[in-house]
Formats: structure tokens, C-alpha cells, sequence
């Protein structure tokens, strides 16, 4: 579950984006921000450690991203570490490119298939659902040869699953009932 923290402050940042007109400029920089501090380890450590103060990580903060990153990101990373929610940083960057796919009217999908598929064939697959959902669809794509054949896609909470697996599993439970 969502901690409601992290909803409060990604909303707020997302509120000062719109009225800046800068919700694209914003995303990139949450989108940077999580990277670098997913990708590093010794960055997430300083950030999380309980004896360094919360100056002291802004200090370090500031020395990586200032200038770099829109002010506003730097004011909430301060009240984040000043309030002793550091743990929620990387949750409020993730909701943040959440809210902004939303805002764009984009979903994520991640489509499993048992073999690669076309270019056509996503795009295919991409429409018919965009269609549904009133959305722009991007997948990622998994592997599955489990699925014996056809696709499952799981997108905004819903799943699609026209695989052989799932249709021999509804033929199982119809020939046992």
C-alpha cells in the first residue's frame, strides 16, 4: 500500500509543475533523480544513514543536483530528509512519473509472449488497447515461453491473456466442471 506521505508530496510537486507549465521539464528531472539515486548505492546510503544530519545530506544533495534539476525537487528532498522520510524519496519519484504518464494519458504495459513480436504486431497490440483505455499504451516486454503461444498484458490493472496457457487452463476447468 502507498504510504499517504508520498501521495501528499508528489501531488504538491505535481500542482507546482502544472502551474509552472513545466510538467514535462519536471518528470525529466524526477525521471534523473531516481536513477542516480537507484543506481547509487553509496548515495542511498549517505541518504538513509540515521547519524548523518539532514543538512548534511542536503549539503550532499545540492552538491550533485543543484543547477541541474528544478529548485522546487531541492525543497522537497530538504522536507523529505528534515521530516525523517527519506525512505519515501525513491516512492515520491516513482509516483511522480506516475501521475505525469497519467497526465500525458499514457499506459504502461508490460507484455509477456512466448516469442518475440513484430514491430507491427506491438503496434497492433498497442492500439486495440490504447482504443480501450482511451490512452497511449508503451510496453515492456517479458519472455515467457510458459504461455505456449499467443500474449498476456497486464496494464493498469488489468490483465489480457489470450495465451494457449490460459486457454487450455479454461478448457481444463470447463471439462472438470
Amino acid at each position: 500500500m502507498e504510504r499517504i506521505a508520498v501521495t501528499r508530496y508528489t501531488k504538491a510537486l505535481f500542482e507546482i509543475a502544472i502551474e509552472k507549465n513545466q510538467v514535462k521539464e519536471y518528470n525529466q528531472a524526477a525521471t534523473e533523480i531516481h536513477d542516480v539515486l537507484a543506481s547509487d548505492a553509496e548515495l542511498m546510503a549517505v541518504v538513509n544513514h540515521l547519524s548523518i544530519s539532514a543538512a548534511e545530506k542536503m549539503t550532499t544533495i545540492k552538491a550533485i543536483f543543484e543547477g541541474k534539476i528544478p529548485d522546487d525537487f531541492i525543497g522537497i528532498m530538504d522536507l523529505v530528509l528534515r521530516r525523517g522520510r527519506q525512505g519515501e524519496l525513491l516512492g515520491i519519484l516513482r509516483k511522480f512519473n506516475e501521475l505525469y504518464n497519467e497526465y500525458i494519458k499514457v499506459a504502461r504495459a508490460t507484455l509477456y509472449s512466448p516469442t518475440e513480436l513484430s514491430r507491427p504486431k506491438l503496434n497492433e497490440i498497442a492500439e486495440v488497447l490504447g482504443k480501450k483505455l482511451d490512452k497511449t499504451v508503451d510496453f515492456d516486454f517479458i519472455l515467457d515461453p510458459a504461455l505456449i503461444a499467443g500474449f498476456r498484458v497486464e496494464v493498469d490493472g488489468h490483465v489480457f491473456d489470450s495465451s494457449l496457457k490460459n486457454q487450455l487452463g479454461m478448457l481444463k476447468r470447463q471439462l472438470l466442471a
